[in-house]
């Protein structure tokens, strides 16, 4: 018996930390994440009303992944253009600043110059 409780114990306290679930998700406050994680939103991201990522807590943002964000122009695995929350949100194309060294909108070019 007790080791039948011992295990149902273990599989409920592995079943209420749903941080992986979360992680990586898009938000908008600290609410809409799980537990100890915070949402990761940058200030260009709250300027252009866009979400943030749930992270562990002291995360900030995702360098190279989201708008306001450090990043490396001459690293393809933080040069912005792979943002961490999915296109399918609403979330704008990025570019490395290579003054400022943050993501920032990639620029749109106009069809009709040329």
């Amino acid at each position: 018996m007790r080791r039948m409780t011992f295990f149902v114990a273990l599989l409920l306290g592995s079943a209420c930390d749903m941080s992986d679930e979360f992680e990586g998700e898009p938000c908008d406050v600290e609410k809409d994440c799980w537990g100890k994680q915070e949402c990761a939103r940058t200030l260009s991201e709250e300027q252009l009303d866009l979400p943030g990522i749930c992270a562990d807590e002291g995360t900030g943002c995702t360098p190279g992944g989201q708008l306001g964000c450090v990043c490396d122009p001459e690293d393809s695995s933080i040069d912005c253009s792979y943002p961490i929350v999915p296109i399918g949100e609403a979330y704008p194309l990025m570019t490395c600043d290579p003054t400022q060294l943050v993501c920032v909108v990639a620029p749109t070019e106009d069809p009709t110059e040329g």
